[in-house]
Parts: C-alpha cells; sequence; structure tokens
C-alpha cells in the first residue's frame, strides 16, 4: 500500500528504509527523497517504532 504519495513510496519500501533509522529524516534519506506535504511522517515514525520493537523482541528471544 502506498504510504507516502507525494514521493510515491510504499509501506514495504518504508519498512526496508527503517531498519536501523534513528529519525524519520533518515529513513526518507535512504530513499533518496523528502517528505513533501507530511501526511506521512506520523506513519513512518511509527514503522520505526515497530522495527525497533521486532528488533528488541528478537533480541530478548534469542537471548533466552
Amino acid at each position: 500500500m502506498y504510504l507516502c504519495l507525494c514521493n510515491a513510496i510504499r509501506d514495504r519500501e518504508f519498512a526496508d528504509a527503517a531498519k536501523d533509522a534513528q529519525t524519520v529524516a533518515d529513513v526518507f534519506k535512504r530513499r533518496g527523497c523528502r517528505p513533501q506535504c507530511g501526511k506521512c511522517v506520523p506513519d513512518v515514525a511509527a514503522i520505526i517504532d515497530e522495527t525497533r520493537a521486532d528488533a528488541d523482541g528478537a533480541t530478548a528471544i534469542a537471548a533466552e
């Protein structure tokens, strides 16, 4: 599904770019663009949070 219509970026593309990203700006830089209207910024921030949570969960499971 397209998350950023201005840059034609899909949710999966954002998820790939969000790995090890610290900020929304980092994600857009990895995609080679920047936010235009800003409507997708909260969704991109949520993807970063989800990626971190998934990574933390995988680390906790691996430590057990």
